[in-house]
């Protein structure tokens, strides 16, 4: 597991869809029909997917992210999770909003039951999306990280005070995490989501919880790089 500062994003979007192996590609349809059998509340949209461009790290020593996004459904993302998230050479990333609170707790959300990652404990956060598409076809990572954080909490990104943006990768998968520091306490910020996710008629969050540090994490049952985050952040690594 690696985190690192991201000083500057460079995603560009490109034609064609994720290069899946051809038996996987194969599988897509069977899966997704017992998937969306298992959940009906499932949607097969579109999500961005990454790729290096040419032979060079998808991050540089510069802490430059550059990467050539190309779009397909997220009946492949959930079918190439299937599969262990296999490398083929393309890194599933998504954004995610750090929720700092002024007496120093992370809030991390609980996703809902109607949710392909139900139950799981994570920054909220998502997909890169077709939505995050500049007319010059660049990447706004930042808009994804804004989009995720008002429709999951209610919180905005205006807010509250911007800190670092930082890649988490694990394997093939890359976390950007944005990190925003609120004015209030946990107790309050958590206080406000709930009233808002009460309010919410398709939530995707079932609720939320404090995270202080690396036990915490573990405690409420967070996944392997949101323990990590909560580490960094508890060691004083993340601003």
């Amino acid at each position: 597991m690696q985190i690192s500062p991201i000083s500057r994003v460079d995603i560009a979007l490109v034609p064609g869809t994720w290069p899946l192996p051809p038996a996987m590609r194969a599988d897509v349809p069977r899966f997704w029909a017992e998937a969306v059998a298992a959940n009906p509340h499932l949607w097969d949209g579109r999500v961005l997917g990454l790729s290096p461009v040419g032979n060079g790290p998808i991050i540089d020593a510069q802490g430059v992210l550059r990467a050539e996004a190309r779009e397909d459904g997220y009946s492949s993302l959930m079918t190439w999770r299937r599969h262990g998230f296999s490398d083929f050479g393309l890194r599933h990333a998504f954004g995610c909003a750090l929720i700092v609170s002024s007496d120093g707790a992370l809030i991390y959300g609980v996703m809902g039951g109607d949710t392909a990652n139900a139950g799981r404990v994570y920054p909220p956060g998502g997909s890169l999306e077709p939505r995050d598409v500049r007319p010059d076809g660049s990447i706004d990572v930042l808009n994804c990280i804004a989009l995720e954080l008002d429709e999951e909490t209610g919180l905005t990104v205006a807010e509250a005070r911007d800190g670092q943006l930082y890649a988490v990768e694990q394997g093939t998968l890359i976390s950007l995490i944005k990190v925003l520091h609120f004015p209030e306490t946990a107790e309050a910020l958590v206080a406000r989501i709930r009233v808002n996710l009460d309010a919410q008629a398709h939530r995707e969050l079932a609720d939320v919880v404090v995270v202080r540090g690396h036990a915490d994490a573990v405690r409420v049952g967070a996944v392997p790089y949101a323990q990590a985050v909560a580490a960094a952040f508890e060691a004083g690594s993340l601003r």
